[in-house]
């Protein structure tokens, strides 16, 4: 995540159920070496260091891995259990049937769900006691712990087409691009992550030892991904990311940056379930967040900076990645 900090919104998420038990929140994390101001500060980032012990912290205190957001604790010590009885599957499809089995001996408010009847792989979730999540932060967090551990399994990081969301379009969105990066929907049935099926057949790549240092580290490579990502999506994002031009290079230079055919790049990325055009709008999607929250640009200045031909132009294609327009977003942020 960005410069290995964390917005300040998460941390206060993860001191919910710490205060909804009525703990003396700040003299833990005083304890801890963990500033309090800081966290209440809305637009804060707290470090890497600080954010890991905090998990750690509820955690402990909780004895719970679902941070106080369910009706019963899970115990922590199943997320040490369902990988202990996952790594020995013989492929990532295999990883989450085993893996959804032991969620639903863990605990009756989440329910994880595979669904392969579409072109894609659909992986959903549903808490089944939203009132215990009001914030949305523990589907959030789980989404994100499935999505990454799945991958870590097949030493891939596995490439979202897309991601769906029962909830409204939120606050923090513009954080969205580190933990959900791809395109994302809201106010819709499910809470789902889509992916190619061929991520499914993947064989499992980690050892047991692997996954006893996995552990005891947690939930640092759960936060930060530290394999190299090597997937073409991600390849395709970072040469228009340093692209100098003023505006985004065609699918023919990228192909060609790449030494193959426009052809094969697509056929590349289709197999990961992205396209350029894809990477192309979240991109620019995710660069309008950020333009939006943390410059004082007005709309006709960002139209015009992502290469738009008119602000009404891009005011379209904003509502249509986020549900809101530009002038909408930017007066929820505040």
């Amino acid at each position: 995540m960005e410069n290995l900090t964390f917005s300040s919104h998460y941390a206060r998420a993860v001191l919910y159920g710490l205060e909804q038990h009525g703990l003396d929140t700040d003299t833990l994390l005083r304890r801890r070496d963990i500033d309090p101001e800081l966290i209440r500060e809305p637009k804060a980032r707290v470090p890497r260091e600080q954010f890991i012990r905090l998990f750690r912290l509820v955690w402990k205190e909780l004895d719970d891995e679902f941070m106080g957001r369910t009706t019963l604790p899970c115990r922590v010590g199943h997320f040490h259990l369902m990988g202990s009885l996952v790594i020995h599957c013989a492929n990532l499809e295999e990883v989450i049937r085993q893996s959804i089995r032991c969620y639903r001996l863990f605990n009756d408010d989440i329910e994880i769900e595979l669904d392969l009847d579409g072109d894609e792989v659909e992986l959903s979730l549903t808490h089944h006691k939203p009132e215990l999540d009001p914030d949305n932060f523990l589907v959030e967090w789980l989404l994100l712990v499935w999505h990454r551990l799945v991958g870590w399994m097949v030493g891939r990081k596995i490439v979202l087409s897309h991601a769906t969301f029962t909830h409204a379009l939120p606050g923090h969105f513009d954080e969205y691009r580190f933990v959900f990066p791809c395109q994302c929907s809201f106010d819709q049935p499910r809470n789902s992550l889509f992916f190619s099926k061929q991520y499914l057949h993947m064989p499992v790549t980690r050892s047991k030892e692997e996954l006893e240092e996995f552990i005891l580290s947690s939930p640092r490579d759960l936060l930060i991904w530290t394999d190299e990502d090597d997937s073409m999506t991600t390849q395709v994002r970072q040469l228009l990311e340093q692209s100098d031009e003023e505006k985004l290079p065609n699918q023919d230079w990228v192909a060609e940056q790449l030494h193959m055919t426009a052809y094969t790049l697509s056929r590349k990325l289709k197999a990961e379930g992205s396209s350029y055009q894809k990477i192309k709008d979240n991109l620019r999607r995710d660069q309008a967040v950020t333009m939006l929250t943390r410059q004082n640009l007005s709309i006709a200045d960002i139209s015009s900076r992502l290469g738009f031909a008119e602000p009404g132009a891009f005011s379209r294609a904003f509502k249509h990645w986020t549900g809101l327009s530009p002038l909408a977003y930017r007066n929820q942020d505040h």
